[in-house]
């Protein structure tokens, strides 16, 4: 009974323990990296001026508590002018290697950002991601382009973006003839990260505040954790497995123990039982059977026996002149003598006395 009792115990603290998991897994055990004005990662802003021969300016501004992104908008033959700011995630050291920043991980990013100026327009989102099976890490526009654009004046801020909702831009798919197997958006190998300007800008100023860039992710992936209680149940249920094992063994153990206690007990009672019969139907001094232990022998299927019976004469004297001590050794001597000189099928019985009988089947 104490085993159940543990056993049960054990199997509702192990299916709290799983549900317990599972809620925090999904409302909780929450880490974060976070990018604002404080970040280690390098910035640096461009333009349509600097990367494709256009004319709009802009000016990087870092207040105490943001980044603000002054962009002056300028026509140009560039049909696609923008501003951007930009945060390097990889390092190169004496040897040239470089170090990317894996988000594959986190599950949404939140991003504080609005335009303080009179002039609006969408946000454009990118991460860039580098792949040694299509890309080089000289060749900046072979790393892939993983973004979406929103527009502030239309979402709450911060702004929460899934990160499957990232897309790949479909222009670099086609420039750079990338394989279907590669053209799903990657996470793992983040060179860059961007924020610009939405398209089809109009010429203007604006002013971008960047407030900060939250990553959002699970200490534990799903996968991690489902293996875990895959194992723990695993491991209960092979543990649990070996204990019952073990107090089957001891059962067995204690029931094979008690069995043969019981059959020396019983081997007991049966020498007791036979020495009680004896002693109730045997005389105590000759061991001859008395008047009990020869009734037995007349209910039997006998149908011919012969009966002789025996006294000892003279045997008053010899307890008068020489004590009974004497006359019980003669009985004794007595009954082994005939004993000795019957079959094994006849029965001696002591009578009375000095008076004997002899039953002859």
């Amino acid at each position: 009974m104490p085993s159940e009792k543990f056993d049960n115990i054990f199997l509702i603290a192990l299916l709290t323990f799983t549900v317990t998991l599972f809620l925090l897994q999904k409302f909780s055990l929450n880490h974060s990296l976070n990018i604002d004005i404080n970040t280690l990662y390098p910035s640096q802003v461009i333009s349509d001026q600097d990367a494709n021969n256009g004319k709009s300016t802009v000016k990087l501004i870092k207040n105490k508590d943001h980044f603000l992104l002054d962009c002056q908008i300028i026509p140009s033959d560039y049909n696609w002018p923008f501003c951007e700011i930009t945060f390097s995630f990889t390092s190169e050291n004496d040897n040239n290697i470089y170090t990317p920043l894996d988000l594959s991980e986190y599950k949404q990013v939140n991003i504080s950002a609005l335009y303080t100026s009179k002039n609006s327009a969408g946000v454009r989102f990118q991460l860039r991601t580098f792949n040694p099976a299509y890309a080089s890490l000289e060749n900046q526009s072979s790393w892939k382009y993983n973004g979406l654009e929103y527009w502030p004046d239309q979402n709450t801020n911060p702004v929460i973006i899934p990160m499957n909702a990232l897309q790949v831009s479909t222009w670099w798919l086609i420039e750079q003839e990338i394989p279907i197997e590669y053209s799903a958006p990657e996470f793992d190998k983040v060179m860059v990260l961007e924020i610009a300007t939405g398209n089809d800008i109009r010429p203007g100023n604006y002013q971008l505040r960047l407030d900060k860039i939250e990553f959002i992710g699970k200490i534990f992936t799903n996968n991690q954790v489902y293996a875990f209680i895959i194992f723990l149940w695993v491991f209960a249920a092979v543990s649990g497995l070996f204990i019952n094992l073990k107090r089957s063994k001891i059962k067995l153990e204690k029931s094979i123990s008690r069995t043969k206690e019981l059959r020396q007990l019983n081997k007991l009672l049966n020498v007791e039982s036979q020495e009680l019969k004896d002693q109730s139907e045997r005389d105590h001094l000759t061991g001859a059977l008395n008047r009990s232990g020869i009734e037995p022998i007349f209910t039997n299927e006998i149908k011919t026996l012969s009966l002789i019976f025996i006294d000892i004469d003279h045997f008053k004297p010899i307890n008068d002149n020489h004590g009974h001590a004497i006359g019980d050794k003669i009985l004794i001597e007595f009954v082994k003598v005939i004993s000795e000189n019957s079959r094994s099928t006849d029965f001696l019985s002591r009578w009375g006395g000095e008076e004997f009988l002899l039953i002859c089947p």
